[in-house]
């Protein structure tokens, strides 16, 4: 409870005065962690495909797994940028947070999915205002519904910030899809790392 108060009360603090990003210190310094264990992170990374690729054959399989198995790479990112003891099993330890994980998918899917529907442009607004909802799952211990409204809340303050960062992310993952996609067991790992600096240098874990 202290934990989830502390973050909580840090955010509320900075959704009021604002803050400060610096993309590129995130993406190095998500370079950096990746750099640390990279042959974990590797290894997971191909997992993660084949599990995600795997529950596409059942219906409605991916909500079900891709909070949690994205979650992983930010816990594991935390361990190593703490200097913390972990291990290959605490990449599925996103699955202790099975239950908001899961439905913070499933409701953000359906609600992105009607955005985009309804006019590309909130779409777009939504998709990255959530993009720290895990996050604070995760490391707030919060109800998806909550983690959704702060990361929205959050985000909006510096919206545009944010959305370049995306961008730049996107632009590494698609230098993966070119080497012929094999660049992405690199690159979808540190995009995660990167997203982990960024919530840890304007929020915080602890």
């Amino acid at each position: 409870m202290e934990i989830l108060n502390n973050i909580k009360k840090r955010a509320d603090e900075l959704i009021a005065r604002g803050y400060d990003t610096d993309a590129g210190k995130y993406i190095s310094k998500g370079y950096s962690i990746f750099e640390k264990d990279m042959g974990k992170f590797i290894g997971y990374t191909a997992l993660y495909f084949l599990i995600t690729t795997a529950s596409a054959c059942v219906p409605f399989g991916p909500i079900f797994i891709t909070g949690p198995l994205t979650a992983g790479f930010f816990l594991v990112a935390r361990k190593i940028n703490k200097n913390e003891p972990y291990d290959f099993g605490t990449f599925w330890k996103g699955f202790d947070f099975f239950v908001p994980l899961m439905l913070y998918t499933l409701v953000s899917t359906i609600l992105t999915a009607l955005a985009f529907f309804a006019l590309i442009i909130p779409g777009i607004y939504i998709a990255v205002a959530w993009a720290f909802a895990i996050p604070f799952i995760i490391f707030a211990k919060m109800e998806f519904w909550d983690s959704m409204v702060y990361s929205r809340k959050l985000i909006t303050k510096k919206w545009w910030n944010i959305f370049g960062f995306l961008i730049l992310l996107l632009l590494i993952n698609f230098a993966g899809v070119l080497v012929f996609f094999v660049g992405l067991l690199f690159t979808i790992p540190i995009t995660y790392c990167a997203m982990y600096a960024a919530f840890e240098d304007i929020v915080g874990t602890e």
